[in-house]
């Protein structure tokens, strides 16, 4: 599963830097899966083909496996993506 859109959930700070916390995607079966991020691991701005975003790597467990998450925020559409699971 890559580059998928997401519904998230993330908090805004004062300091204006978005902090995800938990995610909801549609899983193969098309049902609707919620993930809890435990751990941001690290955060920066990227450009990709054109597009500003800030990218994230973000720790969760998933049916009792941890996982790495790419999760990324497409800053001029307000849109987040699932880019990859790392593992």
């Amino acid at each position: 599963m890559s580059n998928v859109q997401i519904e998230m959930i993330s908090v805004c700070g004062v300091d204006g830097n978005l902090t995800p916390l938990r995610f909801r995607l549609e899983d193969d079966a098309h049902q609707l899966q919620t993930v809890a991020i435990r751990q941001v691991v690290c955060s920066q701005r990227i450009q990709y083909a054109g597009v500003d975003a800030l990218q994230y790597l973000c720790k969760a467990e998933v049916q009792g496996r941890e996982k790495l998450f790419e999760l990324r925020y497409a800053i001029r559409t307000h849109r987040w993506s699932l880019f990859r699971v790392v593992y």
